[in-house]
This record gives structure tokens, C-alpha cells and sequence, in this order.
């Protein structure tokens, strides 16, 4: 049985490991090359599988990303809370995410010392998100964006 895709998936499975800025330069230029009728539905399996490698790379190192600066901004001294209502989310799902991101840096320290995240960072950061466990969703605040009121961790007013 032959893939609709062809020699296109082994060309998308290429972009798995690739960086942020590698990813991002093939989607622009695929963007850039990319006929009228392709961007319309009408290409072919190859060229949507290499739309989909190369957009989920994006998107995966975006998250990932995301995340790290998570744990920067909380460092830097931002409210979970702040994070919680750029993102749309809650705290504890912004809590979740630090701790999943954490415990791999924690693990990486372990293995590896001089790499990963240190225990009195990661310390720092689990006690302010320890602090603002009662800052979930519904408590409201006033959005800086445009000036409604919102509630955190609800993406819309």
C-alpha cells in the first residue's frame, strides 16, 4: 500500500528535528511559494503533509517556549494570576504547565549538573504558585487589553 503523501512524509519527518527559527524560515518560505489553489484545498497530500510537519514544529516549539517564559515571568515577578489572564487560562492549569516543564529541567539538573532547572529556583517558583492557589478561575479582574471586565481564566469576556 502506497501513501497518498509518497516521498512527502519522509520529507516532513524531517522537520521533527528542527529549531524554532529553522521551522518557522521553511513555513514563511513554503507560505511564500505556495500557489493560490494549494492555499484554497487544492494541492496534493504532499504539500499538506509538509504544511503539517512544518506547522506543528512551529506550534511545538512555540509551546515549549511559552513555557519556559512562564517560569521567567513568575521569576521576574509576575502574578500567576497576570500569566494566568494573558493566557486564558487558569492557575492551576498554569501551575500544570510550569510543573510538567519543571520537573523535566529538575530530572535534567539530576543527570546532568549545570543543566536543567536548580532547586532553589524551582523552589522559588513552586512557592509562588503554591501562594496562588486560590486565584483560580472566577475571580474577576479588569482587563488592561480593552478594558472589560473578565474573568481569569476564561479566554473571553
Amino acid at each position: 500500500m502506497t501513501a497518498a503523501g509518497g516521498s512527502g512524509v519522509v520529507r516532513a519527518c524531517r522537520v521533527r528535528d528542527w529549531g524554532l527559527r529553522e521551522a518557522l524560515e521553511a513555513l514563511g518560505a513554503a507560505l511564500a511559494a505556495s500557489s493560490a489553489r494549494e492555499l484554497a484545498g487544492g494541492g496534493d497530500a504532499g504539500y499538506y503533509l509538509w504544511q503539517v510537519a512544518l506547522q506543528d514544529a512551529v506550534a511545538e516549539r512555540m509551546r515549549t517556549g511559552a513555557t519556559i517564559d512562564i517560569h521567567r515571568a513568575l521569576v521576574a515577578g509576575a502574578a500567576p494570576a497576570e500569566v494566568a489572564h494573558v493566557l486564558g487560562v487558569s492557575v492551576t492549569e498554569v501551575a500544570g504547565r510550569w510543573r510538567s516543564w519543571a520537573e523535566g529541567q529538575r530530572s535534567l539538573r539530576d543527570w546532568c549538573p549545570g543543566l536543567g532547572l536548580g532547586r532553589d529556583e524551582y523552589a522559588q517558583v513552586a512557592a509562588v504558585l503554591a501562594g496562588a492557589a486560590g486565584n483560580g478561575p472566577g475571580q474577576f479582574t479588569r482587563c488592561s487589553c480593552r478594558g472589560e471586565d473578565t474573568q481569569v481564566g476564561s479566554p473571553r469576556p
